[in-house]
């Protein structure tokens, strides 16, 4: 694969070009996020089942992108693409999952050790209800060791979510492995830093009041995610696009 460095405006293009292939099928698009959003739910409800959730997100992120590229094609959405993620490198897409939830666990456990004592000290004051001033005194002395726990997991959780932020569509579309995939997925985002921070940016706005929506409705914090998904997945495949171009036949 050859790794292209665009300008930051391609950061609103992704966006902008994602938004036109939501409105080929709006409908379509709904039907098949909202089906992944119940059946994530019916999943976290049960003990341990929730981290099938993170294993196959890769896999199901695969299939929705096969559908944004049919649809750019000029082709239907269909239904049956949720199914693509399983039918071609399953394997590899299910590692990259398991890399997630990896990199999950080494963030919470790097916030842990740097805050200690301090993230119980919160914990404890939030529960016990009632606020004062010794609860408030606490909050404070903790509060730094706590800013640098948080600095320490962004520091841990980036680059895993950089290595894998293409990576699914690079073992399902050019069928490379995970560790070359997660390789090209971090240089490329390193290499278009000015256009994912335009992206980003773009998308920020309408997240936030997307998630204060879902928190008024069905306090669930990433109900915003869900609702801007059909929006976000098929502006991922169009940045794929975009970015990675196949090398030439020697």
């Amino acid at each position: 694969m050859q790794i292209r460095s665009v300008d930051a405006s391609h950061g609103w293009l992704w966006l902008t070009q994602g938004l036109a292939l939501f409105r080929r099928n709006p409908a379509q698009w709904v039907f098949m996020i909202g089906l992944l959003f119940v059946g994530s739910r019916l999943l976290l409800t049960v003990p341990y089942l929730g981290l099938i959730v993170v294993l196959l997100t890769p896999n199901f992120l695969a299939g929705l992108t096969h559908g944004a590229q049919a649809l750019s094609e000029g082709k239907p959405l269909r239904f049956g693409y949720l199914a693509s993620g399983f039918l071609k490198n399953a394997g590899r897409l299910v590692t990259l999952g398991a890399v997630t939830l990896m990199g999950h666990f080494v963030m919470l456990l790097a916030m842990t050790t740097v805050a200690g004592a301090a993230l119980s000290d919160i914990v404890q004051t939030m529960g016990s209800g009632a606020v004062t001033a010794e609860t408030v005194a606490a909050m404070r002395t903790a509060a730094p060791r706590l800013l640098l726990s948080v600095a320490v997991g962004l520091g841990v959780a980036l680059p895993v979510m950089l290595a894998v932020w293409f990576a699914p569509m690079l073992v399902f579309f050019d069928d490379l492995k995970p560790v070359p995939a997660m390789i090209a997925s971090l240089w490329a985002c390193l290499r278009n830093l000015l256009p994912l921070l335009v992206y980003t940016a773009a998308v920020m706005v309408p997240l936030f009041i997307l998630m204060q929506i879902g928190v008024a409705l069905t306090r669930q914090p990433d109900m915003g995610i869900w609702l801007l998904a059909p929006v976000l997945v098929p502006s991922l495949y169009v940045s794929y696009r975009d970015l990675f171009v196949a090398a030439p036949a020697e």
